[in-house]
């Protein structure tokens, strides 16, 4: 009997988990069924984790009501006789109303949560569980940046600055750069030179921005020094100096000696450095993001642009081996010229650490003395062999530095009594095409020969025409550009560009990359000329040399080189155009000439035209469905009863209903949801 009993109770309890099981399987595979078709009825990729809760909570909900529905008719039926006198049919349809219905609502819940928290909105549960310690780190850092700006009033309600506001803001902006670490310093120096952006008080105070910073200690440098020459630095340098050059946020420079004697010096990157920077590069881009989708200065200006574009430089800036390609490019350009660049030496460098030639004498920014004690005419000499090398590079050669600042040129004696120059910090350097070359040099033209409509032209050309561009009002803008800058009532070049910059961006005119950072590169360059020629006309001077480098293309060579890339260009044109003439006169002559002209021929305005047509006859299938349900449910009390209080035809005007609600709610799903591709 004990027996008999155990084994009841384990068949008993076998049959409870298998029961359990199968229910669980059915709801699993109901929950899936239900998630497909929701998706399909919405029409749009919603993200399967919430279609699958929302398809579960209506798939549970939906049996919870069922098995109610079955144990009041149970408790209420006589003898367990539970289907006495119930009409089947009556009931089947009943519960397929009540079915449809909670798909309905369960839809109209999925779609309120995609148009609420879009689906790739938030991180997946797996992303979210596996970058918590990431996310911890990130939401610290964000915490210390905001109190950094807080503390330093740059927070309405916490304080309001006295006399000049702006004055006021721009510095305590500074100085929270200052104190928020790399990256936000690099920010300021960028932004010193973005005058088409911010006002001048701005500028001027973040161009004052360095980014010094304590030294790392000697046992720290020498151990990455030797990881990243992998064990080899007594084989590699016969010397390296424990005290640094220079000290700045992102590395430091040490003074050494190679195993043949050759003086050079080690730039390495702080331990850390790339990984902070990483870290806030991150939420910078996603401050100018938000910034960009809530203000309409962060739209018109395209914050999210520039942002990235920081993001990227400084994201190469960090990565050395560029840099040593840079320096080995600019060498190969200025090669022979008047301006030294140093040597680099890939052998031994790496993307951490950087080897190069020594570059004895101050940078011009800590020179005041020894310019001092030259002679007038050299001085003038040496910033005409600057900015002529700088509009070289830019305008001939294609490849420039794009970040002469006075702590990037040196004063360079060459034990003969002599003086030049050299560059410095390749990391940021600029590309610019041929065709685009060209197009900047007409724009010095043109401003050289003071000539408004050929400015215009030159801009178009340079910068793309934008649409419904007022030119009459653009040429009086250039015109009053041209009276500033061409009568001598200015002579500041970066003032000039700022204007140009702001002017173009006031008609709307996109500005390349390429463009903005030559310009940035010769507005930069004015402060170094002016420290080491203070008497220098340099608007004259960069008017001069941009005609210079105009008349250029004017030469036989240019132009040969120019009619070769045209006739190469157009030679398989005019191959066929004597045959095609021929065609289309001989269909004239015999009235065959026909034109076949197509509409929407791009694929994407194809797209268009269809998902309009689509959801418009999906809207009017809609309305239809459900006025003709409402009208079933008000007067279709005629045909058989399924219930005592609803008949056949109101039945139908239920379902009717549910699916005209399912046709408006995929238009209203399809029209407000925003696809993140387009």
């Amino acid at each position: 009997m004990d027996s008999s009993g155990a084994l009841s109770g384990v068949g008993l309890a076998l049959a409870i988990i298998g029961g359990a099981f199968l229910a669980l399987l059915v709801v699993g595979l109901l929950t899936l069924v239900l998630a497909t078709v929701m998706r399909r009825l919405l029409g749009v990729p919603v993200g399967w984790p919430r279609t699958v809760i929302v398809a579960g909570v209506v798939v549970i909900s939906t049996v919870g009501i069922f098995g109610a529905t079955l144990w009041d008719l149970t408790a209420t039926a006589p003898d367990n006789d539970y289907f006495t006198g119930v009409n089947l049919p009556s009931s089947v349809l009943v519960l397929l109303i009540a079915t449809l219905w909670m798909l309905g609502f369960g839809s109209a819940i999925l779609m309120m949560m995609e148009l609420i928290v879009p689906t790739g909105a938030l991180p997946s549960p797996l992303r979210m569980a596996t970058s918590f310690r990431s996310r911890r780190d990130r939401n610290r850092r964000y915490r210390q940046v905001l109190g950094v700006f807080v503390r330093n009033g740059l927070a309405a309600p916490f304080s309001r600055p006295r006399g000049n506001p702006t004055a006021e803001v721009a510095v305590r902006f500074r100085r929270a750069l200052e104190e928020a670490g790399t990256t936000f310093v690099k920010l300021g120096q960028n932004l010193s030179t973005r005058t088409d952006v911010l006002p001048a008080a701005f500028t001027d105070e973040l161009s004052t921005l360095q980014s010094k910073a304590r030294a790392s200690s000697w046992e720290v440098i020498e151990k990455e020094i030797d990881a990243e020459l992998d064990g080899r630095t007594a084989e590699v340098l016969a010397w390296l100096d424990p005290e640094p050059l220079a000290a700045a946020s992102v590395a430091q420079v040490h003074r050494g000696r190679l195993a043949d004697g050759t003086e050079v010096v080690v730039k390495v990157q702080r331990p850390g450095t790339r990984e902070e920077v990483a870290k806030d590069s991150d939420i910078l881009l996603e401050i100018c993001a938000w910034l960009e989708r809530t203000t309409a200065w962060g739209e018109d200006i395209g914050l999210t642009d520039l942002a990235r574009g920081f993001t990227d430089t400084l994201s190469e800036e960090l990565d050395y081996t560029v840099e040593a390609r840079n320096m080995e490019d600019l060498r190969a350009v200025l090669r022979g010229g008047p301006i030294t660049v140093p040597r680099a030496y890939p052998d031994y460098s790496t993307s951490r650490m950087l080897i190069m030639d020594y570059v004895p004498g101050p940078t011009i920014g800590a020179a005041a003395t020894e310019l001092d004690d030259l002679d007038p005419q050299l001085r003038s000499t040496l910033g005409q062999e600057l900015l002529s090398s700088v509009m070289s590079q830019i305008m001939e050669h294609g490849v420039f530095h794009a970040d002469v600042h006075p702590g990037n040129v040196t004063l360079i004696e060459d034990g003969e009594g002599g003086v030049h120059l050299g560059l410095l910090d390749f990391g940021a350097v600029g590309r610019i095409d041929r065709h685009t070359r060209h197009n900047l040099s007409v724009v010095f033209a043109a401003i050289d020969n003071g000539d408004s409509r050929l400015l215009v032209d030159a801009l178009k050309a340079l910068l793309g025409r934008p649409d419904s561009l007022e030119e009459a009002a653009l040429e009086k803008a250039v015109g009053t550009l041209l009276a500033r800058y061409g009568s001598g009532l200015s002579r500041s070049v970066a003032g000039m560009i700022a204007d140009v910059m702001s002017m173009v961006t006031e008609f709307r005119f996109s500005i390349p990359a390429s463009v903005s950072s030559a310009l940035r590169s010769l507005a930069s360059m004015e402060g170094t000329l002016t420290l080491i020629d203070p008497q220098a006309n340099i608007i004259e001077m960069a008017r001069t040399h941009g005609a210079t480098f105009a008349r250029a293309w004017l030469k036989p060579g240019h132009i040969k080189e120019t009619l070769e890339a045209t006739v190469l260009e157009t030679l398989p044109m005019f191959r066929h155009l004597p045959r095609r003439v021929n065609a289309v006169v001989e269909d004239l002559q015999e009235g065959r000439l026909t034109f076949n002209m197509r509409f929407f021929s791009d694929r994407d305005d194809r797209k268009f035209i269809t998902g309009m047509l689509q959801q418009f006859t999906v809207a009017i299938l809609a309305g239809f469905t459900l006025l003709g349900g409402v009208v079933l449910l008000a007067f279709g009390t005629g045909g058989p009863p399924v219930t005592e209080e609803m008949s056949l035809l109101q039945a139908v005007g239920f379902i009717m209903l549910f699916a005209g609600f399912m046709m408006a709610l995929r238009i209203v799903t399809m029209v407000l949801y925003r696809d993140d591709k387009s």
